[in-house]
């Protein structure tokens, strides 16, 4: 074997016993740093073990159909993931006909094909609403994602303010995968269609970044004229001038904690439960912070 080169095909074995060690992992972006430390946990589960990971940049899970999986079926996969909820009946249907685990992440659905890790964007969005309410900001703006996966976040953000009696006054959509200098350009947009915006929450940190840039550039002050908000908690939120108010949903944890979970499915046959939540956290800094007597966490 040595003289020879020979290394053992895991495919093709795999083909041959029926036992595969390679999980298929549908992942919406990796340009996403959510997702990309997400997967970074994933990886850091399965480290040690006998299975390896097979990534596959798919796009948004929603928008996935049944052929797009059964591509990956010649390979027989142990498990197949998917970085969000999958919404297409087709693929739904024909993925809890399969013999494998199924696992989803981060979004909210009443009922998983298989087995869901989610990070609760409805709780999220409730507490930076209440946040806003406490605040007393009277002209708000969501800037971001207003597809299905993100409705659960808007749904929670809205029905906080509505307790206080206000409301979101513009939803600015922003769909696929978004950049700082999206939220850099979208700013006049906004302003323009509500110039009397004192508050702004964006659907990810890496535009609220790049909206903050934009908005110290045009000489607006944050938060005295214009407060914001992001949502994520990326490495960067504490230590942006000022310091950006976000949702911290611990991507990392979610990863690693679906990973564990599948993890145990593959070797034990079962799980105690097959939907777990990763808890989230409101952190208030100084973008959103106008009423220095509320308590920042």
């Amino acid at each position: 074997m040595a003289k020879t080169g020979y290394r053992v095909n895991p495919i093709a074995s795999s083909l041959r016993s029926g036992q595969s060690s390679f999980i298929a992992v549908f992942v919406a972006s990796l340009q996403n740093l959510h997702y990309a430390a997400a997967v970074q946990g994933m990886i850091d589960a399965f480290e040690g073990t006998r299975f390896g990971l097979t990534f596959s940049q798919a796009g948004y899970a929603e928008d996935i159909d049944a052929n797009r999986v059964k591509a990956m079926l010649p390979f027989k996969p142990a498990a197949v993931v998917f970085s969000g909820i999958v919404r297409d009946e087709g693929a739904r249907t024909f993925l809890k006909s399969l013999d494998v685990p199924v696992l989803e992440m981060w979004g909210e659905i009443p009922e998983p094909i298989d087995m869901l890790v989610m990070s609760p964007a409805r709780e999220g969005g409730r507490q930076m609403g209440e946040h806003f309410a406490a605040q007393d900001f009277k002209r708000i703006a969501y800037i971001g994602h207003t597809s299905s996966r993100a409705q659960p976040r808007i749904e929670g953000f809205e029905a906080a303010l509505k307790r206080h009696g206000k409301q979101i006054a513009l939803l600015h959509s922003a769909e696929g995968t978004t950049e700082m200098n999206d939220g850099f350009n979208v700013v006049e947009a906004v302003l323009e269609k509500l110039p009397d915006c004192d508050a702004m929450m964006f659907g990810t940190d890496v535009m609220a970044a790049g909206a903050l840039v934009k908005m110290l550039n045009m000489g607006i002050s944050i938060p005295g004229q214009i407060a914001l908000a992001g949502y994520g908690d990326l490495f960067f939120a504490a230590y942006t001038h000022p310091t950006l108010t976000s949702v911290h949903t611990a991507p990392y944890k979610v990863g690693n904690t679906a990973g564990k979970l599948l993890l145990e499915r593959l070797t034990t046959g079962k799980v105690q439960r097959h939907v777990l939540q990763v808890p989230l956290e409101l952190k208030i800094r100084d973008s959103t912070l106008r009423h220095k007597s509320k308590n920042r966490t």
